[in-house]
This record gives structure tokens, sequence and C-alpha cells, in this order.
């Protein structure tokens, strides 16, 4: 008997915050600030006793993250610009203690179904940037508060979600549901025109192919659904994505930002130059032909040349530490078949954040830093439990 986190609010209020979270991502950038800043008030409240109880080396990691890049703030070459972290990263800790807190409150059900929330949420998502950029009203798909990188970022980590979601029936109309499902988060993607995270959603469409996540029916029925859409994007074809994959190899001043790194890689290698730095301390801002770039394009080389050494360690610890509480969940016999599947989902779609996070970021972007807490909070759900049944 597996005995939850105690909270001092009922599981309907709690999954109903979580689920308006959960939507919220990229459709309004209030409303996700505002549910998440709603559950760690209602945090606070909780009994200290259960909040102890619900702390875990996840959450640890974070915090020892979180510690660095405070000390790097106030060593900083440029403070009036690092500070602006102290409020525009808070959230991000903050939701690291009360996004597990309390899915540790919620029962496996109502965990499984809010993944599926997030899911559906993009998929509302991906048809309002598909369709906006398919009626011209921008350039490059996105949603009304957020940016196209940040749009192409989350529906990547939903899309591959998706593909390792558990789903317990296989019948025809499951698999016509979970075919519409990737077609549109994948159509999202796409239209965002960021060839890098069309890529890495290949890629782990490959992966589960070969692990036979998907079935042949649903292969079969895929195919049908890209050939239509194929067929109507000829009837209409978008200038803006024939000259993207005209310029596959254009490096969009990344070339720039890598030559930069190397002028300036060794001047502060302990601490960084400070969080937010980037105008001041880059050496070659007049060579850019897109003069709004503000960032590393990298997180790892944001992180370094912000935090240092310390703070890639910290950075690097978080994530290993990551990928080893999945790795071993889904290996431990002793783990719900259901939850190995979540916790793969989670893993896939944590891989697919780093591996996106070498040509954009993610650790210090106010909405996919949030959507990152969201998903390994499964990772600490599911910890909890098999924890309590070693106990028991």
């Amino acid at each position: 008997m597996i005995t939850l986190i105690k909270s001092r609010y009922s599981e309907k209020i709690i999954f109903t915050f979580l689920s308006i979270l959960a939507v919220s991502f990229v459709l309004s950038l209030f409303v996700m600030q505002l549910a998440a800043a709603l559950l760690f008030i209602l945090w606070l409240f909780e009994n200290k006793s259960e909040k102890k109880k619900a702390f875990d080396s996840i959450t640890a990691f974070i915090f020892v993250f979180g510690l660095v890049r405070l000390i790097t703030i106030f060593l900083s070459e440029y403070p009036q610009s690092s500070y602006e972290s102290l409020y525009k990263e808070a959230l991000f800790y903050t939701s690291a203690v009360a996004i597990p807190f309390y899915l540790k409150t919620l029962e496996k059900k109502k965990v499984i179904e809010l993944m599926f929330v997030f899911i559906l949420g993009a998929v509302i998502i991906s048809i309002i940037g598909s369709t906006r950029f398919f009626i011209g009203e921008v350039e490059r798909a996105q949603s009304f508060s957020s940016s196209y990188t940040v749009f192409s970022g989350y529906l990547l980590t939903a899309f591959v979600s998706a593909l390792f979601f558990p789903k317990k029936n296989k019948n025809f109309s499951q698999i016509l549901l979970w075919s519409v499902v990737y077609s549109i988060l994948f159509l999202g993607i796409f239209t965002s025109l960021g060839r890098a995270n069309t890529a890495i959603a290949i890629l782990f469409f490959i992966i589960s192919l070969l692990l036979k996540q998907i079935p042949l029916k649903q292969f079969v029925v895929l195919v049908i659904i890209v050939a239509i859409g194929f067929g109507v994007y000829t009837i209409r074809p978008s200038e803006t994505i024939g000259q993207r994959v005209e310029n596959i190899t254009y490096l969009s001043d990344r070339d720039i930002i890598w030559q930069g790194a190397k002028e300036i890689s060794l001047r502060h290698p302990l601490f960084g130059f400070g969080p937010r730095t980037f105008q001041q301390a880059f050496p070659f801002k007049e060579k850019f032909a897109d003069k709004g770039i503000g960032g590393w394009h990298n997180d790892f080389l944001q992180i370094y040349f912000e935090s240092g050494l310390l703070g890639l360690l910290s950075f690097l610890l978080l994530l290993f530490v990551i990928i080893k509480t999945s790795v071993n969940q889904i290996r431990n016999k002793k783990t719900d078949a259901e939850f190995k599947f979540l916790s793969a989902s989670v893993l896939a779609s944590v891989i697919s954040l780093i591996l996106s996070a070498m040509v954009a970021g993610f650790i210090t972007s106010v909405v996919l830093s949030i959507v990152f807490v969201f998903l390994i909070s499964f990772l600490s759900r599911i910890e909890f439990e098999l924890n309590q049944l070693q106990i028991n």
C-alpha cells in the first residue's frame, strides 16, 4: 500500500491547478506564471513534515544549480544585467518544489491523466500556431505569447512525450487518435521552421518505430495522413519553408557565436561573466547579420559563460541525476508498467531538450524551464512510489 503525500487541499483543486499549468505554457505567459505562483503559495502553507517527505535528489540538485547561479549573480562583471535573473529565474526554483510535491499527492490515474492533458494542450497550441503560419499572419509558426523558438521547443517535448506515453488500448480508434496527435504536433514543429527540432522529432519518431512504440497499423495511418497533408501543401506551397529548405546549411550566425566563444573562453573560467551578460561580454556583435541576437543559442555555452565551470558542472550533474533516475525506474522490476512508459516518455523528452539545447536553450527560458520542471516532476512522483515500496 502506497502512502502518498498528504495535502491540506483537495485532489480536485490540485489537479485543476496543475492542468491549467499544463495547457498554458505558450498559450498565455500570464496564466502560466499565475498557475505556477499559486501552486507555490499553496505549497507554503503545507505541513512541514510532508514537505520533508517530498524532498528528493532531483530537487536537491536543482537547488545546487540555483545556488551556483546565485553566487555568480553577485560576482557578475555586469551586476545590473545579472540582477534581472533574480526575478526572471525565480519561478523555475519555486516550481521545482511545488510541482513535484503536488504530483506526489495524486493517485496514479491522475498522474497519467495530467501528462495526457499536457499533450492535448500542446495539440491545441500546435493547431493555433500552424494555422497562423498558413494564413500568413506570422512568418514562422508560433503562439500568441511566445516566440517561434519557445513554441518549437515546447511542441518537441510534447511530441516526444506522446510517442512514449503509456497506451492501454490499441484498437483502431486509439490508433487514429494518436496518429492525429503525432501529425498535428509534428506539423507545428515543422512550420515553426526550426530545422534542428524537426530533425530531433524525426529521430525520436524513428527510435519509437524501432522500439515498436508505433504498431504497423498506426504507421500506415500516419503515412496516409502525411500524404494527404503533402498533397494539400502542394496546392499552396510556402515560400518561407522553401527558403529554409534551400538554405539548410545556413548557420544563423552560430559560426560567429562559436568564434566569439573561442575568443573569450578563458577570461572567467570559474564563475563566468554573470547571468544575462551576453550583450556586454560577446566580442563580435557587429558581425551578426541578425542584430537581435541576445544569447549564446546553446545552453551549455550560455551556462559556462554566465556561471563558469561551476555552473556548467552543476547543470551537467542535474541532467545526469535526471537521466540516471529515469533509467533506474525503467529497469526496476518493481516499477508499475504504466509508470515505466511514463518514465521513458519523460526521459525521451528531456533528451530531446538536451539535443535542442545545442542550438537553442531551455534552462534559462522563462517558459521552457518550467516545462522542464513539469516533466521531471513525473520522475520525482515515480521515484517516491518506488521508495515507498522499498520501505514497505
